[in-house]
């Protein structure tokens, strides 16, 4: 059944159906959540953060190799990630829909499927929002509330710091070019894939004057980091870390901006940055740089930060370095020694094309 058929009083009665849990209201110290003019809750005894993401049909997600799922999921995701950045945990999401009304109800069903898989991963509740039709294209919001004891800041950076991410990048780069060359049963077949322990098919890749085959398997971390990206904790290092954001729009750009708060500049060490064996694999395939990838591709929602590498050496921190903070100079060094300009290259909203 269409949206437009069904109303708005009974996909809101829907979403209060789903989302709202007695018992965390009394854990989560929620006073009203759905139902009422605003959500009331009594705050933590810590520092609020509150942040919030926009995904445009055909500007953020493409419907013709995102299934719902993934779009709920992601959402989610993406503002934890946030939170994640400054240090904090979420507790709170308030969540926007606008959508046509001659939308079939499996997809608001599937999408809420995304949506509360991802507050059951991060322990969050949804406690409010707004519905809205569009006569569009669709658009899907959230604001995520957390708290930290003290936020960390992209201006906390200082000369001599190492420069530390999480974990490898672009493979969500990666595994959005795969998904814009794939045929579209492939298409299909990884929509309809929800859960990562399940195998996937060899998949289908057209370049325009033939297809070939790739194996699903050995690509799906790709996949699954651009469709279900996973936001990442590194709270146990708070009391150490000096400056902090997720990669978001790119490696490059984010450390750039890093700088930029921090009034500093930066040396990265080109063969340091970590790359997976999948996407080292895909991107020969389908023949992209998997260095340009690593360093501009965006969306992988690691965490990048800076700390003192004395300390970070004494605690054995497991997450790669790839650099340091510099006084002035934004420079990369090859694994020949060569040296070039640091450029903030990733993705922007209103950028050139």
């Amino acid at each position: 059944m269409q949206l437009g058929m069904i109303g708005e009083l009974r996909l809101l009665e829907e979403i209060r159906r789903r989302f709202s849990d007695p018992s965390q209201k009394r854990d989560r110290g929620i006073i009203v959540g759905i139902g009422d003019d605003a959500a009331a809750f009594t705050p933590p005894l810590e520092t609020m953060l509150v942040t919030t993401d926009m995904m445009h049909e055909g500007v953020d997600f493409d419907l013709s190799y995102t299934s719902p799922f993934h779009l709920g999921f992601k959402l989610v995701s993406v503002n934890v990630s946030d939170i994640a950045a400054m240090g904090g945990r979420s507790s709170f999401l308030f969540l926007t829909m606008s959508m046509k009304g001659d939308t079939d109800e499996i997809f608001f069903t599937k999408f809420c499927d995304g949506v509360a898989r991802a507050l059951q991963q991060y322990g969050m509740a949804l406690i409010g929002g707004d519905l809205s039709s569009a006569r569009n294209d669709m658009v899907f919001s959230a604001t995520v509330i957390g708290n930290t004891g003290k936020p960390v800041l992209r201006s906390g950076a200082s000369a001599g710091d190492g420069v530390y991410v999480t974990y490898v990048t672009g493979d969500a780069a990666c595994g959005l070019e795969l998904l814009k060359r794939m045929a579209p049963e492939s298409r299909e077949a990884v929509k309809k894939w929800l859960d990562y322990e399940v195998p996937l098919p060899d998949l289908i890749l057209t370049d325009g004057s033939g297809f070939s085959k790739i194996d699903g398997n050995r690509v799906k971390p790709l996949l699954a980091r651009h469709l279900m990206p996973a936001a990442r904790d590194v709270r146990d290092l708070l009391p150490h870390i000096t400056s902090m954001i997720d990669v978001s729009d790119g490696l490059f750009m984010d450390l750039c901006r890093i700088c930029d708060e921090s009034g500093t500049g930066a040396k990265v060490y080109l063969d340091k940055v970590p790359m997976s064996d999948s996407m080292k694999f895909a991107s020969d395939r389908i023949g992209l740089s998997s260095l340009e990838l690593a360093v501009s591709g965006g969306e992988d929602y690691e965490l990048l930060f800076t700390m003192p590498p004395d300390v970070a050496e004494r605690l054995d921190v497991g997450h790669a370095c790839i650099g340091e903070i510099t006084e002035k100079e934004r420079i990369t060094i090859d694994k020949s020694g060569r040296k070039a300009a640091l450029k903030a290259e990733g993705y922007q909203h209103f950028g050139p094309a």
